[in-house]
């Protein structure tokens, strides 16, 4: 009992907290999961800060504590009812770390996945969208805090950094996060961002560079990609592969410092849509299909109109056969807008873009 007896006395709690969208229920067993370092276990002590401090016991699956000594799940349950305790919160749970799940007026489980096997309400929990960068941001400018996105990208601790310490708190959170055989496929994996891609063709690539079996490479892609710190985005031109993007445009750029701004632009563009929950798909060079809307989301971070106007000309062919009636061209600053035949075309900055699409 004296490990539950130290987490019952911890309480840990932020220092501090900046409001995420997500929002969890008051008083039901839950899971919350999401991909590392995206905010989950912040999230939940700012839940527990609402409760009595001495209804709740926090535990942490990844405690050095527990890399020793296991917990006995009987003797875990007589621990809550004699301390009276009626939220449990379990942060990096996986299965078998305890028998099965305990009994407990309200059980939360945090995890980097979902598992539809434990019945359970899930709520998901991604890294920041640009409306919520905006909360951890300082600045009253929309363009500077548009600069100040571009450098620090997604994660919530790095939407607490300066510009000028970006890369020192990168390199942390990056050893943090991932081991060294992790750490080496992710850097295979930044190579490929944005380009169309095979499993086998990272395998044949990662094996030049290192000690690989493709077992375990096809392994951790599965796992990557279950937990959401991949993507791999079907895409409607002829040809083997999927798009790659990685849930974090500067983490990645962190890992390919020869990634041009075009690929990270395009990759920003891609996760607000996947944040967002809109079904969509690549269309090669033409960017994001989203065929229900019948809308075109076309990365274009300085193309200004004349220059569109041309290439639209060029392109509507295309455009028609996709069945588009809209394209929206998302820009770094540039607006504008003009009609071609039957399609609308749109130019929109990405920080009016994103919000837009909320």
């Amino acid at each position: 009992m004296d490990i539950l007896e130290y987490f019952l006395d911890l309480k840990p709690r932020n220092e501090i907290f900046h409001p995420r969208k997500l929002r969890l229920p008051p008083s039901e067993s839950f899971l919350l999961y999401g991909a590392r370092a995206t905010g989950k276990t912040t999230l939940i002590l700012e839940y527990l800060e609402r409760l009595d401090p001495q209804e709740w016991l926090y535990l942490d699956a990844q405690d050095p504590a527990f890399a020793l000594e296991d917990i006995d799940i009987d003797q875990l349950e007589t621990f809550l009812d004699e301390e009276a305790i009626r939220t449990l919160v379990l942060d990096h749970w996986y299965p078998g770390f305890l028998e099965r799940l305990p009994r407990c007026g309200q059980l939360i489980l945090v995890s980097r996945q979902s598992y539809a096997e434990l019945s359970l309400p899930t709520y998901e929990l991604f890294p920041l969208d640009y409306e919520e960068f905006l909360g951890f941001d300082r600045s009253h400018s929309p363009t500077l805090a548009f600069n100040r996105f571009l450098k620090l990208g997604t994660l919530p601790a790095m939407g607490r950094s300066t510009p000028a310490s970006a890369v020192l708190r990168l390199r942390e959170l990056f050893y943090e996060m991932f081991d060294d055989a992790e750490s080496r496929l992710l850097l295979i994996l930044a190579r490929f961002q944005g380009r169309r891609v095979t499993a086998h063709q990272i395998y044949n690539t990662a094996r030049e560079y290192f000690r690989i079996s493709k077992d375990w490479t096809y392994a951790t892609l599965k796992r990557f990609e279950e937990e959401k710190l991949i993507f791999f985005i079907p895409d409607i031109q002829r040809g083997s592969g999927r798009k790659l993007i990685l849930y974090d445009f500067i983490l990645t750029r962190y890992l390919n410092k020869h990634q041009p701004f075009p690929a990270t632009f395009d990759a920003m563009v891609a996760l607000a849509l996947i944040k967002h929950s809109l079904p969509f798909q690549a269309a090669g060079a033409l960017g994001y299909l989203l065929q229900e809307r019948g809308e075109l989301i076309l990365p274009s971070a300085f193309e200004g109109e004349e220059q569109f106007w041309q290439r639209a000309q060029k392109q509507y062919g295309n455009f028609k056969k996709l069945g588009i009636s809209k394209v929206w061209i998302v820009t770094v600053s540039n607006r504008y807008r003009f009609r071609l035949g039957e399609i609308d075309f749109e130019g929109i900055p990405f920080y009016e873009w994103s919000i837009l699409n909320e």
